[in-house]
């Protein structure tokens, strides 16, 4: 009797853990970079409506997941949010945003409760697979609770072999798609961030150019006519202008900051970043394949080969006599008289998405998306990988009184200060910073 207890106990344990190992299987995962290539279901749910299904006057290009009342959307991978992206409502999606992936690769998740206008993370924003992203609602071509979700690739629409209708829909576990593991760098599309103008002051600068000027000067913002989005700005040596740069190069100068030139022709890739001469009357601007072009500065070199990634920012020493590179892999390029202080960092998790200087420029910093600080030279680590953060952190500055500190801006304008003061976050922004 003995022996037969002992061996339904020992059976009794491992059904136990059996099942909780099929738990753990099943249960959903957390929001985190990808790399295996596989889209998860974005949503809790019950399929409604099949992908290819014929309607009558369309054949149905997504699988309807619905469940009263109303639940998360989060994100099927890594990827960049463009909000109705398409133009307005053709196809009666309602409120809905696509999620560009790598390779021609996208998802669209119509009839959602959040617009373009009042986003739960904003349009040119970079998310990561599960990061929640909306919420169902009932609107466009919709008659009840649900999100409509659609798997493209170069347009065309994809169809999951596992969502037939009926199929009962857990969020944040594997579609039958994959599209292919992640190879080189992650991508970066920033907004033109945070600027330090003295010991407590900083201007921020959205991707649709507007302008946040804590203790600093507001000379003016959110010009129109321009092509693409802002992705970098500078503010002058003395705090009494600015320029803006967006991705194609174009300038737009405020207060004492002279317009020398821009809208180059020729590059590849985006207008990344820029950097302006001590004296206000000249600056570079950097493309995302290295080139450098320089209007009313010296030019010294760029387009280098054997790099990874690609090129994010672009920092000019105090004498104007240099400038450094800088990749999304954390490797420095340094030309003129711009000393090599050390770069390639290993252990980040995400992107290097910028660099900034110390005031004599015998040290810099690098920043990656999660806030990882790299402090090169006399550079100080004041600390970094700040916890909360919406989004995904997008700059970083160092602070210009020659004291050890920075501040770094998230893509929705968090700010996180070492060091140096915090001074306020901006409300009503659009784009990213």
């Amino acid at each position: 009797m003995r022996h037969q207890l002992i061996g339904r106990r020992v059976a009794v344990v491992n059904l136990v853990a059996s099942l909780i190992a099929v738990a753990g299987a099943l249960a959903p995962a957390s929001a985190s970079a990808a790399t295996d290539g596989d889209l998860w279901w974005p949503s809790n749910g019950t399929v409604t409506g099949t992908c290819g299904e014929p309607r009558p006057t369309h054949t149905h290009k997504g699988t309807d997941i619905a469940r009263s009342p109303s639940t998360e959307v989060y994100a099927a991978y890594d990827g960049t949010v463009r909000w109705n992206a398409v133009g307005a409502d053709p196809a009666g999606y309602g409120n809905y945003l696509d999620v560009v992936h790598a390779n021609g690769w996208s998802t669209r998740y119509a009839h959602l409760r959040e617009t373009p206008t009042a986003p739960l993370v904003p349009n040119g924003a970079t998310v990561s697979r599960g990061q929640l992203i909306g919420h169902t609602a009932v609107n466009g071509d919709s008659t009840g609770l649900h999100v409509h979700f659609e798997i493209l690739k170069n347009g065309a629409f994809q169809c999951s072999a596992n969502a037939g209708r009926g199929t009962v829909i857990t969020a944040k576990t594997r579609t039958s798609i994959n599209i292919g593991a992640t190879s080189g760098a992650e991508p970066v599309t920033n907004g033109a961030g945070v600027h330090i103008t003295g010991p407590s002051s900083y201007t921020d600068v959205s991707s649709t150019g507007q302008v946040y000027a804590w203790n600093g000067g507001y000379f003016g913002g959110s010009p129109t006519g321009y092509s693409g989005r802002f992705t970098d700005a500078k503010v002058t040596s003395n705090g009494g202008g600015y320029w803006l740069l967006t991705s194609i190069g174009q300038i737009y100068a405020y207060g004492n900051a002279p317009y020398k030139g821009g809208s180059p022709t020729g590059y590849s890739g985006e207008i990344v970043a820029m950097a302006a001469t001590p004296d206000n009357q000249g600056y570079v601007m950097l493309s995302a394949t290295g080139q450098v072009y320089a209007y009313g500065a010296p030019y010294l070199g760029g387009s280098p080969g054997g790099y990874s990634g690609s090129f994010v920012d672009i920092e000019m020493t105090p004498d104007g006599g240099g400038y450094w590179l800088l990749t999304s892999m954390g490797q420095i390029y340094a030309y003129g008289n711009a000393a090599y202080l050390g770069g390639s960092p290993a252990g980040f998790s995400r992107a290097i998405v910028a660099m900034s200087r110390t005031t004599d420029g015998l040290g810099y910093v690098l920043v990656s998306k999660a806030g990882q600080i790299y402090a090169y030279g006399n550079a100080q680590y004041q600390g970094g990988s700040p916890a909360g953060v919406t989004g995904e952190i997008a700059d970083v500055s160092y602070r210009t009184d020659g004291q050890p500190g920075y501040v770094m801006v998230s893509t929705t304008g968090q700010h996180y200060a070492y060091n140096t003061p915090f001074l306020g976050n901006p409300t009503g922004a659009s784009g990213v910073f």
